[in-house]
């Protein structure tokens, strides 16, 4: 640490050439210094990347993260159109589903944890690197352009506009619903939806997305942990996420219209939460079940059930009008259309409780609460840069010119 290769690393990533040659490692490199007994000491390199502003620098480091990260979904791709491969292929899959836990089921492609460590050390100390994911960089999709053409939109090298981050939670929702359950997973994916919506609520930004897939993705969520109630709650404490997901559907009904696009997508939250009302009629029945026994859960149970109070009040209210308007019409079942026609001349005499505190959230820290999890993480990556670091594609003379060569 006291002689600093700090400014020599982003000298590599700020030139074009040695990017190419050497980015990859200057960036597992700063990563690894960055992490260098950080809880035990004071690191410069922490401090150092923190204020870096140069734009060459920081666009160089955004590149090489999407390179790595661009051929790990390439070869992950590619090892699951070869999983699916042929009727027998397909056939198999099904019969071992039948007898595989759903969390052994996964693709061998190894994590680029030294990768990703790079991109969340960026992200976190260094609010400049922020533009570069909000940037689009022509000479990295002019070098991944697809032979056939594509209607144009904006993008990302990483991919990290807000609705793309929606995307990466929704999909992440929907595809882990699993035997092996990833609680702190989901918790954290969930904050991040939260954080999303109140940055949004606070800036009044209304974004154009298909929300309905959010919510339909929550209450499939709630779905699920009503369904495994006991196989859950013999590891996890469900009502932490359910709480955190019946909240953000308290955010949508209390602030939505300071940050849903067009009043109609209001009225689409409403009709899917008429739409799926066991859900939370099951829910509801749940929460107060065990709130009512003494038992460890009673007062996480609690909250669920006082949370649940202006998701009911919707149901309450619209569910009678809709029958009501069924039977003067004489219609067995309603379309869309007429259940919006419903709510929305309804409005008026809904009433709804003010609930304190939904746009507020815990601000993340990584220690002490992480720090466990970062030291076994460096640990796991120093050991295999170490296992596969390999000076045979340059000749250490020659490295050691060029590096002498650094100002």
């Amino acid at each position: 640490m006291i002689n600093s290769i700090f400014e020599a690393i982003l000298r590599i990533l700020s030139d074009v050439s040695s990017r190419a040659q050497h980015g990859y490692d200057a960036v597992v490199l700063l990563a690894l210094l960055v992490n260098y007994r950080k809880y035990e000491s004071v690191n410069p390199y922490i401090v150092k990347l923190s204020i870096v502003d140069d734009e060459p620098t920081l666009d160089g480091m955004g590149m090489v993260i999407h390179h790595a990260l661009t051929e790990y979904n390439r070869q992950y791709k590619d090892k699951e159109e070869e999983n699916q491969g042929g009727f027998f292929s397909t056939l198999s899959s099904m019969v071992g589903s039948m007898f595989i836990a759903d969390a052994d089921e996964k693709l061998s492609v190894q994590t680029n944890e030294a990768i990703l460590l790079a991109l969340y050390e960026a992200v976190h100390l260094n609010r400049n690197f922020i533009t570069v994911l909000a940037q689009s960089h022509p000479e990295i999709e002019m070098a991944t352009t697809p032979a056939t053409p594509v209607p144009a939109s904006p993008t990302t090298p990483l991919g990290t506009t807000p609705p793309s981050l929606d995307n990466l939670m929704v999909e992440f929702i929907i595809t882990h619903m699993m035997k092996e359950f990833p609680m702190d997973l989901y918790v954290r994916c969930v904050q991040i939806i939260h954080k999303l919506i109140c940055y949004q609520k606070k800036c009044r930004i209304r974004m154009h997305y298909t929300w309905r897939e959010l919510w339909s993705a929550l209450i499939n969520l709630l779905k699920f942990l009503l369904s495994n109630e006991t196989i859950l709650l013999a590891k996890h404490n469900i009502f932490q996420l359910a709480l955190q997901v019946v909240n953000l559907f308290n955010m949508f009904i209390t602030y939505g219209d300071t940050f849903l696009p067009t009043p109609s997508s209001y009225d689409e939250l409403y009709y899917e939460i008429i739409r799926m009302h066991q859900v939370f009629e099951n829910l509801y029945c749940m929460v107060l079940r065990v709130s009512t026994n003494a038992g460890q859960w009673k007062e996480p149970a609690s909250k669920v059930t006082h949370a649940l109070v202006n998701v009911r009040a919707i149901i309450n209210h619209f569910n009678p009008k809709i029958e009501s308007y069924a039977a003067v019409n004489h219609i067995s079942q309603l379309s869309e259309d007429q259940v919006l026609e419903v709510v929305r001349s309804n409005y008026d005499t809904l009433t709804l409780k003010l609930q304190d505190g939904l746009d507020q959230f815990e601000r993340y820290s990584e220690q002490p609460r992480e720090a466990g999890f970062f030291k076994e993480l460096v640990r796991s990556i120093s050991l295999n840069v170490r296992k596969n670091v390999s000076l045979s594609t340059m000749s250490q003379d020659v490295l050691l010119k060029e590096f002498s060569s650094i100002s």
